[in-house]
C-alpha cells in the first residue's frame, strides 16, 4: 500500500502498512476527532494536518478490543486500544473508528500482541499440505526469507506458486487457528537478531514465546582415521526424516524440520571432507554421522 505524498512525521526506515480516514476519541470523555490512521511497522499514530496528535509504539500496546460504542448519530463497532508509555504507570486508552474495523484490529494485533511459539506453529502446519509445512516451518526457523529461497526450498515452478500458498493456505489457516496471519512480506526490516537490515523478505509475525535457556546440545567430533564421526544430541526430534544435513568439503550444517524442536547449527570440520561420501543414523535422540577425509590427516590450522 503506497502512500501519495511526502509523510514528513515518518522515522528512517518506518513503514506504513495501513492507513485510514477515521474517528480518534483519545480521552473517552472527549468527542469525536476527525483525521488520519496509520499503522506502520513501528507505531500507530493519528495524523490531523499539521501535526499527529496521537501515536504509540506498537510495543506499548497491552490490549485491544472490539467493543459497540455510539459514533456521532450512530452505534458502531471501534477498537479499544489500551497502551503505556515510558514514565507512566496508568494505563490510557483510545477509541478508534475507521472502515474496514476487522482488518486494522487484525493488523494491530499481529505487529504488537502476538505471541508464537512452537505448539502454534504445529497447529497451523497440522492443517497444511507438505510444502506449505515446508515454507512455515523454515521460516519459524531463520525468521525470514527471500521468495526466490522459499521456491528453492519446495522445488516451485516459479515465484507466484509460493504466493498463492502463503495467500491462499498458510496465512487463512492461520487467522482461522490463531485470528491473524502468521507471515508477512517486507520492504525493509532489521533483524533484531543481528541488527542488519533485510530486504524484499517474507517474515514470521509476532513475537517469539520466551523460554527458559535450554541446555547446550552435546556434540563430539572424532578422528577415526579415514573418517570423521561426529555425534550430536537432538532432543525433541522424533525421527531421521525430520533432520536437515547439509554437507561442505569443510563445513556442515544440521537443523530440523519438526515443529517440535527448531534447531540449526553450522559446525567447521577440521579436515576436507567428500561431500558426497558420507552416512548417517539417529536413534534415541543421538544422531551420528560418518564423513570420509579427502586428505587424512591433513588439519586445518585453527
Amino acid at each position: 500500500m503506497k502512500e501519495i505524498g511526502p509523510l514528513p512525521f515518518l522515522d528512517k526506515g518506518e513503514n506504513i502498512l495501513l492507513f485510514s480516514s477515521g474517528l480518534l476519541k483519545e480521552n473517552l470523555r472527549s468527542g469525536w476527532k476527525p483525521g488520519r490512521f496509520y499503522l506502520t511497522n513501528k507505531r500507530l499514530l493519528f495524523f490531523q494536518p499539521p501535526r499527529v496528535s496521537f501515536q504509540t509504539l506498537l510495543e506499548n500496546i497491552i490490549n485491544l478490543t472490539m467493543e459497540k460504542r455510539a459514533v456521532i448519530l450512530r452505534s458502531k463497532n471501534v477498537i479499544l486500544v489500551s497502551y503505556r508509555e515510558p514514565g507512566r504507570e496508568k494505563v490510557l486508552q483510545a477509541l478508534i473508528a475507521v472502515n474496514n474495523i476487522e482488518n486494522w484490529r487484525r493488523r494491530i494485533y499481529e505487529r504488537s500482541l502476538l505471541i508464537v511459539n512452537e505448539e502454534t506453529i504445529d497447529k497451523i502446519a497440522k492443517e497444511l499440505d507438505s510444502d506449505s509445512q515446508e515454507i512455515l516451518i523454515y521460516l519459524w526457523q531463520r525468521d525470514h526469507a527471500r521468495i526466490e529461497e522459499l521456491a528453492e526450498l519446495i522445488e516451485a515452478p516459479n515465484h507466484m506458486d509460493v504466493l498463492l500458498k502463503i495467500k491462499e493456505r498458510i496465512n487463512p489457516t492461520a487467522e482461522r487457528i490463531i485470528g491473524s496471519w502468521i507471515l508477512a512480506f517486507e520492504e525493509s526490516k532489521f533483524d533484531p537478531e543481528t541488527g542488519k537490515k533485510i530486504l524484499f523478505s517474507w517474515w514470521i509475525l509476532g513475537q517469539k514465546e520466551k523460554k527458559e535457556e535450554e541446555k547446550e546440545i552435546l556434540l563430539d567430533i572424532f578422528d577415526e582415521g579415514d573418517y570423521l564421526n561426529i555425534i550430536m544430541e537432538l532432543p525433541g526430534v522424533k525421527k531421521i526424516e525430520d533432520i536437515l544435513f547439509e554437507l561442505e568439503p569443510e563445513k556442515m550444517s544440521i537443523s530440523t524440520s519438526s515443529a517440535n524442536r527448531k534447531y540449526y547449527k553450522e559446525i567447521d570440520l577440521p579436515v576436507e571432507v567428500d561431500s558426497k561420501d558420507f552416512s548417517k543414523s539417529f536413534n534415541n535422540n543421538v544422531l551420528e554421522i560418518s564423513l570420509k577425509k579427502v586428505k587424512v590427516g591433513m588439519a586445518k590450522d585453527t
